[in-house]
């Protein structure tokens, strides 16, 4: 079963440190830039609950999670973090994410070769601009 909830609660925090422990972040695409530093997630696990607590979106299943970051900040651009097992199960976040959140740019940045990079396109993202050997995805809501 596939869960969207906006916060965290005492519950899902077992879930997701399960899922940390779990999954690999072979990319090294599950991070966020605060002060134009990287701070990776899984190693950083008080960061991600701090953004998870203070109203960011978070989708998890048993086998993958994906994250926003930019919306408690109020930031310009909400950018997706995601830690599947493969591609479909990365597919099946972002269709979840998108039932609940379809009014907004949403962003994400990935290694080039990662290739949860077909999940975004065929929900949606295009490139907005490659960035050395990563990509940026932006999803614009349909109007």
């Amino acid at each position: 079963m596939t869960i969207y909830k906006n916060g965290i609660s005492k519950k899902d925090k077992l879930t997701v440190v399960s899922l940390l422990n779990e999954l690999e972040d072979d990319y090294s695409d599950f991070y966020v830039t605060k002060n134009n530093q990287r701070i990776f997630l899984k190693e950083n696990i008080s960061l991600l609950y701090r953004l998870l607590k203070t109203g960011e979106k978070v989708v998890h299943n048993e086998k993958g999670l994906l994250i926003t970051t930019g919306f408690s900040d109020k930031s310009e651009r909400k950018y997706i973090k995601v830690l599947a097992k493969d591609e479909n199960m990365a597919d099946k976040l972002i269709k979840v994410l998108l039932w609940n959140v379809d009014n907004i740019n949403l962003w994400i940045k990935l290694k080039i070769d990662n290739p949860v990079i077909n999940a975004f396109t065929n929900n949606g993202w295009t490139v907005f601009k490659y960035r050395g050997k990563e990509i940026l995805l932006v999803r614009r809501p349909k109007k």
